[in-house]
């Protein structure tokens, strides 16, 4: 069977203070004491705080837009569990058999008929607004999905008793389901985080108060600051590397430079940059910040 591939742009956001409809939003969330495993080596010991950070922002965002009353949280995590119980979301113990079995334990409890919105737990960044805009959209498509950043994973899926299929290229396997790809930019909703690269993007964008908060007092544990040379730099793109002192390339990203405060880098010159896990998340002129004399 052959299918053809729908888009539809999201309108504009719906005002704060309306309704946004009858939709149930589920939303599976690991137990954090065994999420985010590809921040493991980059985070260390403050991996469970993260997981939890950036659990909580989705949730309270997804509460802004929906009201507490219309969250499904399916998780086996002791400490979000009770938290949320008394916020009044709808508390689902996670059946442990992987993402799509949790998404399935929440839709079973929205009951026959009712209007789904299955939600990825991991996105720090999401903001009420981003969130009503897609629920509008699928409002009027039946079955929806809104896909990751990359167009190739699925952060929403939307519907009446769909299927769910998250997971590696996810998107093609719900399009071909039949349900329709939300083409609207809404980075917020569309940055996931799971390992550093997406955690730069998403701090680009501006993350929640839980996530920003653990990221001010304890980022500077998680970071390494070192002199590097500039390898390479796209100013089109705002990507490029940097070669630190024993000759390891590190790449950067546009947000790192964007960051920055910097206009244009050259090949040769000398930086400051941090980073984490290989990745240089931040860049500097050596010698220019509050208090340090160029030099």
């Amino acid at each position: 069977m052959t299918t053809t591939s729908r888009t539809h742009p999201a309108p504009p956001a719906r005002p704060l203070d309306r309704p946004v409809g009858d939709w149930v939003v589920v939303v599976p969330v690991k137990d954090t004491r065994h999420g985010k495993s590809r921040l493991a080596r980059a985070v260390g010991p403050d991996r469970a705080d993260l997981s939890t950070a950036i659990a909580s922002d989705t949730l309270d965002a997804v509460c802004a837009a929906v009201g507490p009353e219309r969250l499904v949280l399916v998780t086996a995590d002791a400490g979000l569990a009770p938290l949320w119980r008394a916020r009044g979301a709808r508390v689902v113990d996670d059946p442990g058999a992987g993402l799509n079995a949790a998404v399935r334990a929440g839709i079973a409890t929205a009951g026959p008929g009712t209007r789904v919105a299955a939600l990825l737990g991991d996105l720090p960044a999401l903001d009420a607004a981003s969130l009503r805009s897609a629920l509008d959209t699928a409002g009027d498509l039946g079955e929806s999905f809104v896909p990751d950043a990359q167009g190739v994973g699925t952060v929403l899926r939307c519907g009446r008793g769909f299927v769910p299929r998250f997971g590696a290229d996810s998107a093609a396997r719900h399009e071909a389901d039949g349900a329709v790809r939300v083409a609207a930019p809404l980075p917020r909703l569309r940055t996931d985080v799971d390992d550093v690269h997406s955690l730069v993007l998403a701090r680009a964008l501006g993350l929640g108060p839980a996530t920003s908060a653990l990221l001010a007092h304890r980022a500077s544990g998680w970071m390494r600051s070192m002199q590097a040379t500039v390898h390479r730099f796209d100013p089109e793109t705002h990507t490029g590397s940097v070669l630190r002192d024993d000759g390891v390339e590190l790449p950067f990203t546009a947000p790192a430079f964007e960051s920055s405060g910097l206009r244009l880098l050259r090949v040769g010159q000398r930086l400051t940059v941090e980073v984490v896990d290989d990745l240089v998340v931040g860049l500097r002129i050596v010698g220019v910040g509050p208090g340090e004399p160029i030099r």
